[in-house]
C-alpha cells in the first residue's frame, strides 16, 4: 500500500471538508436567526448548492497545471474572508451576498481535492475519499458537544482560522516534498523502477475522450453519451436521496438521539470506502438499494421498532450514494487523464441536491404527491443505472491500445506541445537534426531549441535515453 499518498488525500480532504462544512452549518444557523426556516431552506440548500456546483463547473474549467496549489490556497484565504461577515453581518443582505460568495468558493475548493483525489492509486481513492469525508463529519460532531454553542459565536471563526491554517500548511508541505522526489528521480528511473511519473493536469482536455476509450471501465464506458447519461443519473439520484429523506416518516427525531445519526452515516462513509475500492460493483448496487430505504421506512411507519432500525440504516448506506457519485467520476478522470471529470460527479449531485429540496418545498403539503414524484424520480434512476451497468461493471475484453493512443497518451502525460511532438514522432524514426529541419521546414537551432524542451520536459539527458523511457511507457 502506498501509504504516504493514501494518508495525504485523506488529511486533505478532511481539512477542506471541516473547512467548509464549518462556514456552511454556522452561515446557516445565523441565516436562521434572521429570516423564516423556509426562506433559509431554499437560501441553504436549493441556491447555495446550486453556486457549490456552479464553483466546481468552474474550477474544472479553468485550473492551470503550473499553478495549481497558489490557486487553492487564494480560495482558502478568501472563502475564511468570506465567512467573516457570512456568519456576523446584522443584515440578512449582507448575510445571503457574503454567504452565497462563500459557497461559490467552496465548490473552487471541492474541485481542487477532488482532482487530487483523482492522482490517488485507485485502489485505495473511495477509501481515501469515505475516510476524509467520514472523519470530517465525526470531528464535526465531537467539536459540537466540546463547544455546544460554536455554531453560534466568534469561536467558529477561531476554529475556522486554524483548520484554513493547516490546510495551507500541509498542502506547502506536501508541494515540498513533490519537489523534493522530482530532483532525487527522473521519469525514466522512475518507469524502469515500477513507479509512474508526475501526472500534470493539462487546463485543456480535448484528447481525454478519445484516451478514456482505453480506461478499463471498458470501451464505450466514457463517450459523451454515456457521460451524459451517467450525469443524469447522479442528478436522478441526489434528487431522490433530497426528497424521499423528507418523507412523514423519516422525522424520528422524538424516537431516536439524531447526532446518533451523524455517527452512522460518518461509519457508513468509511466502510463505504472500503467496500468500493474492493468491488466498485457492489458499492454502486449498495448505493443505488440504500436510497430504497426511505421507502421501507414509510411502509413500517405504524412499526416504531422496525422503523427506527432502518432510519439508522438508511443513513449508514447514504455513505455509499455520497461515495458512488464521487468516484464514479475521479475514476473516469484518472482512467483516461481527462482531469476536467473530477469533480463532475459532485456537481451533478449538488444540482440533484438542490432540485431535490425544491420538490420538497413545492409538495411538502402534499406528502403523497411528494412519495409518487420520488418514486417515479427513483424508477428513472434505476433504468438509467441498468443501461449503464453492462458497461461499467460487467468484465470486457480489453481492446489493445493503438500506436497512435500510446503516442497521444505519452504527449500528454509530459505536457508536449503540438510542435514538440511532431518533433518527438521524427526523433523516435532516429532521423538527425538537419534532417528533421528539412521535413518540417525549420532551421536546425529551431530543432535544437525543440529537442532540449523535450528533453527537459521527459526528464531524459540525451535521444537514446528519450528513446528508452518512450518504449518503456505502459
Amino acid at each position: 500500500m502506498r501509504f504516504k499518498p493514501l494518508f495525504s488525500s485523506i488529511v486533505l480532504i478532511f481539512l477542506c471538508f471541516l473547512l467548509t462544512s464549518t462556514g456552511w452549518l454556522a452561515w446557516e444557523y445565523h441565516l436562521l436567526d434572521q429570516v423564516s426556516a423556509g426562506t433559509a431552506d431554499i437560501c441553504t440548500m436549493v441556491i447555495a448548492y446550486l453556486l457549490q456546483a456552479a464553483g466546481i463547473a468552474v474550477f474544472s474549467r479553468t485550473f492551470q497545471s503550473k499553478n495549481i496549489n497558489q490557486m487553492f490556497l487564494i480560495c482558502l484565504v478568501l472563502y475564511l474572508v468570506l465567512m467573516v461577515p457570512a456568519v456576523s453581518s446584522p443584515y440578512p443582505a449582507g448575510t445571503l451576498t457574503f454567504g452565497f460568495l462563500m459557497n461559490f468558493v467552496c465548490g473552487l475548493i471541492a474541485g481542487y481535492y477532488l482532482l487530487i483525489l483523482s492522482k490517488t492509486a485507485k485502489e485505495h481513492r473511495a477509501f481515501a475519499f469515505g475516510a476524509g469525508y467520514g472523519l470530517s463529519t465525526l470531528a464535526s460532531w465531537l467539536l459540537s458537544l466540546v463547544l455546544p454553542d460554536i455554531y453560534y459565536s466568534g469561536k467558529v471563526l477561531i476554529i475556522a482560522a486554524l483548520i484554513t491554517g493547516l490546510t495551507g500548511y500541509w498542502i506547502y508541505r506536501q508541494s515540498r516534498q513533490e519537489k523534493t522526489a522530482e530532483t532525487k528521480q527522473t521519469p525514466l528511473q522512475a518507469m524502469l523502477s515500477g513507479s509512474k511519473p508526475q501526472q500534470t493536469f493539462p487546463g485543456n482536455a480535448a484528447d481525454g475522450q478519445r484516451l478514456i476509450k482505453s480506461a478499463v471501465y471498458g470501451e464505450s464506458a466514457a463517450d459523451r453519451k454515456s457521460i451524459a447519461i451517467l450525469l443524469v443519473l447522479v442528478g436522478l439520484l441526489s434528487m431522490v436521496n433530497s426528497s424521499a429523506f423528507a418523507f412523514p416518516s423519516a422525522d424520528l427525531g422524538s424516537s431516536i438521539n439524531v447526532e446518533l445519526s451523524r455517527l452512522v452515516y460518518g461509519l457508513g462513509l468509511i466502510i463505504a470506502g472500503l467496500i468500493n475500492d474492493k468491488n466498485r460493483k457492489y458499492g454502486a448496487v449498495l448505493a443505488l438499494v440504500g436510497l430504497m430505504l426511505p421507502f421501507v421506512i414509510y411502509a413500517l411507519r405504524s412499526q416504531q421498532v422496525p422503523a427506527l432500525i432502518f432510519w439508522l440504516l438508511s443513513y449508514f448506506s447514504f455513505g455509499f450514494y455520497a461515495v458512488y457519485r464521487t468516484i464514479v467520476f475521479t475514476d473516469l478522470a484518472s482512467q483516461g487523464q481527462a482531469w476536467h471529470l473530477a469533480g463532475f460527479g459532485l456537481m451533478a449531485g449538488r444540482i440533484g441536491d438542490a432540485l431535490g429540496e425544491g420538490v420538497l418545498i413545492a409538495f411538502a403539503d402534499t406528502p403523497v404527491v411528494l412519495i409518487i414524484l420520488t418514486a417515479i424520480l427513483f424508477a428513472a434512476a434505476v433504468i438509467l443505472f441498468l443501461k449503464l451497468y453492462p458497461e461499467f461493471y460487467l468484465p470486457k475484453e480489453k481492446m489493445p491500445m493503438s500506436e497512435e493512443d500510446y503516442f497521444l497518451q505519452f504527449s500528454r502525460q509530459y505536457d508536449l506541445s503540438p510542435r514538440e511532438r511532431e518533433l518527438l514522432r521524427l526523433l523516435l524514426k532516429e532521423l538527425t537534426n538537419g534532417e528533421i529541419a528539412g521535413e518540417l521546414s525549420i532551421s536546425e537551432n529551431t530543432v535544437k531549441f525543440h529537442v532540449r524542451n523535450i528533453l527537459q520536459k521527459t526528464g531524459c539527458k540525451n535521444r537514446k535515453e528519450l528513446s528508452a523511457l518512450y518504449a518503456a511507457y505502459p
